[in-house]
């Protein structure tokens, strides 16, 4: 019996068609560098290609970021037809550079589930590859290196790039470190352009005001700047990304303990200077150490204090005491940054006489602690002492109530004429009621008391237009009620008049971003006095 064998090499062939052909339908994958010999920060190459058309997002390089500065990424696929086969492909290039030395791996990468293959790189030093300290230099200048806990110091730092600032890639100013210590920048950074040595350079400068904490020992990192630097060889022709290590010097700083005996509060500081000046009405300075005013009159202390080395939070709360006989208005104090380490605190008093005598406006003192001598300090400034007068408008008043219109009775033995002058007065009282009773029962006629329009309304109206000219919010509200118990006005004028003080309060006090212009409030307080004065006296009705 013969067999047919034929029937099974056909299966076989086929079977082997298949198997051989595989291979040319699955994904090839393939990874390349443009060479594996190279120096530090050198850059190169990396390719990935496939042979279909895939999505960009395939691919990822930052397992490369550990070893490798890396650069962006791109990517491309195209497709070409030729003689009627169609091929596809898929491209991710990006640009590498070691960043130590040694054998360096660039790792598999997965693409669609097809490997490519490891790539072990030799990396050198080029000894004329420079290095950082050749392309950025740091200087650093210390004010104070030993301190007391919350004294401060300016560090002054200046960061010098020697090299083309547009071959800088991925700049970034890393701000000073240090424990135990606290570091805020003064102002922003400066930068510009200057020649050194012969090179044209680029400058940064900035400051910082370094706080002591706590006592001890420490060290600060001073600023520097890191990233890259796109460097061309051109011996080799090649190109090199530098990396900028983050080193730079190191500032030693001592903080001494605050010392036991010390009792108070605690001010370190290196200087310290309290001024005071006094003032009258109408700005007049006083520079004797006694003064005479009259009641209703003011006096302006004003007390400023200066020193270094501390910020405005740490300058202590003045107390400015005062005697009873007098009204007082106290401002908001006022900070002011010198731009030399310094910070200066004005406090403002106003004292308003109410009653007359002599008077002692205390001393002020303020203790601190020098750090320059190492030893306990106290600043003062003298008082004041106040003679306050009565005015003619309180002398008038006291005197009428010491003498009342009541006399002790006389006993008179001769009347003499006294009863004919009686009579007559009885007369004429007689005549005068009833002069009084036929005005008071005229419908058309109303008789209206006159505030006195005396001294004591002058001195005040002046007093208060001084206020408003002189922008003293605080004497122009004290003289405000004052005055308007001595002028008729209608509700509107009243309503009119406080707005106007109020906007000047906001103006003054820095809460409002209107100029204020004191010509309205003067033509409401002028226009109260014209009406008050051209008001027809009611003895010309009668």
């Amino acid at each position: 019996m013969m067999i047919n064998f034929k029937p099974l090499w056909l299966t076989l062939a086929l079977l082997f068609t298949t198997i051989v052909s595989v291979p040319s339908w699955a994904l090839n994958v393939t990874a390349s560098v443009s060479k594996t010999n190279i120096s530090k920060d050198e850059v190169i190459q990396l390719k990935i290609v496939a042979d279909e058309k895939l999505d960009g997002n395939k691919v990822s390089f930052d397992t490369l970021s550990n070893d490798f500065y890396v650069g962006r990424p791109s990517f491309s696929s195209s497709v070409n037809i030729l003689n009627g086969t169609r091929t596809d492909s898929s491209v991710w290039t990006v640009a590498i550079a070691p960043q130590r030395l040694g054998k360096l791996v660039i790792p598999s990468f997965d693409v669609n589930g097809i490997a490519t293959t490891p790539i072990t790189l030799n990396v050198t030093m080029d000894e004329q590859t420079p290095t950082t300290a050749d392309m950025v230099e740091v200087r650093t200048q210390l004010s104070k290196s030993e301190l007391y806990p919350k004294e401060s110091a300016i560090l002054d730092t200046r960061i010098i790039v020697k090299v083309d600032p547009r071959m800088l890639q991925n700049p970034n100013l890393k701000k000073p470190e240090g424990s135990g210590l606290q570091m805020s920048p003064v102002s922003e950074p400066k930068q510009y352009q200057a020649v050194l040595d012969g090179v044209e350079v680029l400058i940064i400068d900035q400051s910082f005001r370094v706080i002591a904490e706590q006592s001890g020992e420490f060290a600060i990192q001073a600023p520097t700047l890191t990233g890259g630097v796109l460097y061309g060889n051109t011996r080799t022709g090649g190109t090199k990304i530098l990396t900028l290590d983050s080193e730079s010097p190191k500032v030693n700083i001592t903080v001494l303990p605050i010392p036991d005996n010390y009792n108070g509060i605690w001010l370190p500081t290196s200087n310290l200077t309290l001024n005071q000046d006094w003032q009258l009405d109408g700005g007049q300075k006083v520079d004797s150490p006694t003064v005479k005013i009259t009641t209703g009159d003011s006096l302006t202390r004003t007390v400023t204090l200066t020193a270094s080395g501390v910020t405005s939070e740490q300058l202590p709360d003045l107390t400015l005491a005062h005697p009873e006989g007098f009204r007082v208005y106290n401002e908001k104090p006022t900070f002011r940054d010198n731009g030399d380490s310094s910070v200066t605190m004005t406090t403002k008093q106003v004292l308003i006489a109410k009653r007359s005598g002599e008077f002692v406006i205390p001393d002020l003192s303020v203790q601190w602690w020098d750090s320059l001598n190492k030893k306990s300090t106290r600043s003062q400034v003298e008082g004041m002492s106040v003679v306050v007068n009565a005015s003619d408008e309180t002398v008038a008043a006291n005197y009428s109530t010491a003498n009342p219109n009541v006399s002790d009775p006389v006993v008179v033995n001769d009347a003499g004429y006294w009863p004919w002058v009686s009579a007559l007065f009885a007369c004429l009282w007689i005549g005068s009621c009833y002069m009084w009773y036929r005005a008071a029962n005229k419908p058309s006629l109303t008789i209206k008391a006159s505030p006195s329009d005396g001294k004591d309304s002058s001195s005040i109206q002046t007093q208060l237009i001084n206020a408003i000219n002189q922008g003293d919010s605080i004497k122009a509200h004290a003289m405000l009620p004052l005055w308007l118990s001595d002028v008729e006005l209608t509700h509107s004028d009243i309503t009119a008049i406080h707005h106007e003080f109020d906007s000047m309060s906001r103006a003054l006090d820095g809460n409002s971003d209107d100029q204020w212009n004191s010509t309205t409030l003067l033509g409401l307080i002028s226009a109260a006095q014209k009406s008050k004065r051209s008001a027809p006296s009611p003895l010309a009705s009668l």
